[in-house]
């Protein structure tokens, strides 16, 4: 219940799509025009292709967010420190930028790591290298560009809130093996000390921000068995009812613009 409350936006929606598809009554001679297969079969189709149309969009506008605020970023000279951590870690090109301690990997086809002065100056050697192993792994893995599409499948189909939870996991995932990556380059204790001497504000880069794990990273960084991630049931019932009235609406909507043009 408390997952529902969460969401007043979401139930209200799904709601007025329950009460649209009890409202509508196809009149028998639409209805024997097709089976009732062919019309599911058609209203899946035009959900899907809606849907992938919709996120296509949605990634665009996103990417092209993210690459002006790329070019916008206040870059200076990397330090000596920052350079020799960089071939240390094997992390290649990292930009050096100016502010308070943070640092990400930012970027959709070629993705970099970037890291603030300020960073440089409140970490040790071997903190700044697990920061850099990190980060780099994160730019390997091209996980901005996987963030930005999973960020925007949760915006289009936020009336399936498994699909939010799932770009929360994935996000959960890159961060967890990113820190494996740290771990068995430069070591457990580095990279402990490193996420506790820092917390970073949130980068202002869309696709930037890998955070969120929580709990999974903590037990992994000690070595204990990561929690069990299991969708919410609220969630999964939710998504459930969200398809079968997309879906529902879809066919109503086909069936309306079949008495139109049959009218």
């Amino acid at each position: 219940m408390k997952q529902l409350a969460s969401r007043p936006a979401l139930v209200a929606l799904i709601g007025g799509l329950a009460v649209a598809r009890l409202a509508w009554h196809p009149g028998r001679a639409i209805c024997g025009q097709i089976t009732v297969a062919g019309c599911l079969g058609v209203a899946v189709l035009v959900v899907a292709v809606l849907g992938v149309a919709a996120w296509m969009v949605r990634v665009t506008w996103l990417a092209a967010g993210a690459v002006r605020e790329i070019t916008r970023l206040p870059r200076l000279p990397a330090p000596a420190a920052l350079a020799a951590a960089a071939r240390r870690s094997g992390a290649g090109e990292v930009v050096c930028l100016d502010g308070p301690a943070a640092a990400f990997c930012a970027g959709l086809l070629r993705p970099r790591v970037f890291v603030t002065s300020g960073m440089v100056e409140s970490l040790a050697d071997d903190e700044l290298d697990a920061v850099l192993v990190h980060e780099a792994e994160h730019a390997r893995r091209r996980d901005p560009l996987r963030r930005l599409a999973g960020r925007a499948a949760a915006d289009v189909l936020f009336w399936l809130p498994l699909v939010g939870w799932w770009s929360r996991r994935r996000l959960e995932d890159a961060e967890l093996a990113a820190d494996r990556a740290a771990i068995s380059q430069v070591g457990r204790t580095p990279l402990a000390r490193a996420l506790r001497a820092t917390t970073p504000p949130a980068p202002p880069v869309v696709g930037a921000r890998f955070d969120g794990a929580g709990p999974a990273r903590v037990s992994q960084l000690l070595g204990d068995p990561l929690p069990r991630r299991r969708p919410p049931l609220a969630a999964c019932l939710l998504s459930l009812l969200g398809l079968i009235l997309a879906v529902s609406l879809a066919m109503c909507v086909g069936q309306g613009l079949a008495s139109v043009v049959t009218g």
